[in-house]
């Protein structure tokens, strides 16, 4: 096989490109599974309709984050922040708001963008599906389970919109044709760019897929034509590696958890990283079964692809600095890939099951996560009312309890997740707004708040701030605390706060 052929041939006997085959000729039609498929992703999506505010921990931070770009002169946040874009990674969002900001709101935007974090990564599964088998298989009726995971429970929608393109570049990585050459290096140069802007390490995981399934010997290839085509390979990226040398250099004041246990979850991540294990080895394991039976199978073209990128999650941090949850981002691409990389069922029997199989799979997943959208949505709309006590032009300090002084741990996070309300309603500052340089195109005006984490901080934070007459003294550059204390007993117990308004996760102390 030359450089120049396609992947086509190489696809092994199960399905033609163009027509389908195997169970689908017996049973079902392409034009009905891909409805079905469609109607699956829907399902997903649906919450969103009837919760307009997604459970989903760093959404609010984003939102907040857009409503800076057309601050008027009057703005009280104009005093505050400073925006100005640049050559960073971690742009997706933004750059897709301000394409659509004559139309739509910094809301809609979020919500549509988190909408497109489950559709988008879909629609490329169901492409790769097609790319690598020449038909969609019943198999790929599995890909919408994965909807809610970690990169959507956290709200990392920059990663979810470069994983999704990363997913569809695949996908044309494998059906545009070779001989196309300059073509494909202007498409792919041009995708690398884009992966660039969404995130880095949405990029990197690009270069790395690609570089494995190239590594990947056609069968009957010459060692030369195996050559060539890996040396060739790198033209179709060197944009986003131009684009990174040129880039901001980072600035990190957030360090992540780094447990090995939330890439074992992050596949179906929604709730506790417990019931994220729990669920995601249950998936594994009927794909397993499914595997082991022969009712199921692994294309060849991927087979590679997919032991060198779970043996990169295995290896990879969990957190680098800026970067948090390295893994876990790149644990549920490897899940969107595996099962993308399956063909079969071949009898109709068994595809009538696992159609069954997914559209339960659907149907748990959004009644599980249907009463925690329904608190969560209960819980800001009371932080909402409740932030209305601070003034615009305020300088919010976030602060949480002192570490295993509660038991609460998600219920935390989505208060903390919330917080960045105060940007958008109350036109006012919040600590944790991501402000970093060489990652966000967003700082703060005054230097006195530089070295505060952009998370909320602890009651040690605060005593080490709390010099007497000290210019370091974090009164001098915060008006306000917000302390998050969900269900806890504890509150801070700072001299000269008094509170202004208060509920059930939260205090909100005037400082002096």
């Amino acid at each position: 096989m030359t450089v120049g052929s396609n992947w086509q041939e190489a696809r092994g006997a199960f399905g033609a490109p163009g027509r389908p085959g195997g169970a689908i000729a017996q049973w079902v039609s392409a034009r009905r599974l891909g409805l079905l498929y469609a109607a699956l992703v829907a399902l997903m999506v649906a919450p969103a309709a009837i919760w307009p505010i997604p459970r989903s921990w760093d959404l609010v931070n984003h939102w907040a984050r857009l409503t800076l770009y057309h601050m008027g002169a009057s703005d009280p946040l104009a005093a505050l922040y400073g925006v100005k874009l640049s050559i960073i990674p971690n742009l997706g969002l933004d750059l897709l708001y301000l394409a659509l900001s004559p139309a739509l709101s910094p809301e809609s935007v979020i919500r549509l963008a988190w909408a497109a974090a489950i559709a988008l990564p879909a629609w490329g599964a169901w492409r790769l599906n097609k790319g690598l088998v020449g038909a969609p298989q019943p198999a790929v009726l599995l890909v919408p389970a994965l909807s809610y995971n970690l990169i959507v429970t956290l709200g990392l929608i920059n990663f979810a919109l470069g994983m999704a393109l990363a997913i569809h570049a695949l996908a044309w990585w494998l059906t545009i044709d070779r001989r196309r050459f300059w073509s494909r290096v202007i498409l792919f140069n041009a995708a690398s760019a884009a992966l660039f802007f969404c995130h880095l390490a949405a990029y990197a995981a690009f270069v790395l897929i690609v570089s494995l399934f190239e590594a990947t010997p056609r069968p009957g290839e010459p060692w030369r034509a195996w050559l060539r085509r890996n040396l060739l390979a790198p033209l179709n990226w060197l944009a986003g590696v131009g684009l990174w040398a040129l880039s901001v250099p980072f600035e990190s004041r957030f360090g992540g958890p780094g447990s090995k246990l939330a890439a074992l979850a992050a596949p179906m991540l929604n709730a506790s990283a417990f019931v994220g294990v729990v669920e995601t080895m249950g998936l594994t394991l009927i794909v397993v079964a499914a595997l082991q039976t022969r009712r199921l199978s692994l294309a060849p073209p991927m087979r590679f692809v997919l032991i060198g990128l779970l043996v990169t999650v295995i290896a990879a941090p969990s957190a680098r600095g800026a970067a948090d949850f390295i893994d876990a981002r790149l644990a549920v691409l490897f899940a969107y890939l595996a099962l993308a990389s399956l063909q079969g069922p071949r009898d109709a029997a068994a595809a009538r099951w696992l159609v069954g199989l997914a559209l339960a799979i659907g149907v748990a997943r959004v009644g599980a996560a249907a009463p925690q959208w329904s608190h969560y949505a209960g819980e800001a709309a009371e932080f909402r009312q409740a932030i209305t006590a601070i003034a615009p032009g305020s300088r919010v300090l976030v602060v949480a309890p002192p570490h295993g002084a509660c038991a609460s741990g998600d219920e935390e996070n989505d208060a903390a997740g919330l917080t960045p309300f105060v940007v958008i309603d109350r036109r006012a500052l919040v600590n944790v707004l991501f402000t970093g340089k060489g990652m966000q195109p967003v700082w703060k005006l005054d230097p006195r708040l530089e070295d505060t984490p952009w998370t909320p901080v602890r009651p040690d934070w605060l005593a080490r701030h709390s010099p007497v007459d000290g210019a370091a003294n974090w009164r001098n550059a915060y008006d306000t605390v917000i302390a998050l204390h969900v269900d806890c007993p504890w509150r801070p117990s700072e001299t000269g706060l008094t509170p202004i308004a208060e509920t059930p996760s939260a205090t909100i102390y005037r400082a002096r």
